[in-house]
């Protein structure tokens, strides 16, 4: 369900740039069209009008089509990379967020250090070749971060890297607050939010296990 989801998005998302870059590709035409007959009326100037109108006219339909032809292509081109791209980052996506819920689900530690150890090996080839820029920072700093931050640190780069997995899936997330993913499965999440306000400094525990241990992590 959540993939048919995200290709409904991808499929609305593709139909927007689409009606965009006909558009562009129109005002790009009439412009070269523009020059086309200037530069033909400069270059017949003399020459009997009658001639020369129909002269540039037709120089002007050619180049035109021309132009147009040329961006079409160069434009279908383009969005046939971006779809492929967008088909591939559904799948990663997805198996990194339920891979994520795994690691908060585990029921042991035995269970949580498998789950991120093959989590983190097997996803993060295929981030660097296909993430975003913002998805792709986000992960590194979850992964470089985790081991070395208190627990309540750990889930708000968790909700970071969420963010900017909605984002790239064309969400625009202007009505998502901090804390409003993580309280889709953290009970308490208005209190540490609370806490947090009243005293930036204080670190509370939030009602979900720590991965900190459990990450595996290697030196440069």
């Amino acid at each position: 369900m959540l993939c048919h989801i995200l290709v409904m998005r991808t499929v609305l998302k593709g139909a927007s740039m689409l009606a965009l870059l006909v558009l562009i590709s129109m005002a790009a035409a009439e412009g070269l069209g523009f020059v086309t007959r200037h530069v033909g009326h400069q270059l017949f100037h003399g020459v009997n009008p009658t001639v020369s109108a129909a002269i540039v006219a037709a120089m002007s339909t050619t180049v035109v089509a021309i132009g147009t032809l040329v961006l079409g292509r160069f434009f279908e081109k383009q969005k046939a990379i971006e779809t492929q791209i967008r088909e591939k980052k559904i799948p990663i996506y997805s198996r990194l967020v339920s891979g994520l819920f795994g690691l908060l689900n585990a029921s042991g530690d035995s269970e949580r250090q498998a789950a991120a150890t093959d989590l983190f090996q097997t996803i993060t080839p295929e981030i660097i070749a296909w993430a975003s820029d913002e998805v792709l920072v986000a992960w590194s700093r979850f992964k470089r971060k985790v081991p070395t931050l208190p627990q309540e640190e750990q889930v708000f780069l968790l909700e970071e890297l969420l963010a900017a997995i909605r984002k790239d899936f064309g969400h625009k997330g202007i009505a998502v607050k901090k804390g409003d993913l993580l309280g889709l499965f953290i009970t308490d999440i208005d209190q540490v939010l609370a806490n947090r306000r009243r005293s930036p400094s204080r670190r509370n525990q939030v009602s979900v296990p720590s991965v900190s241990e459990e990450t595996p992590h290697t030196s440069a």
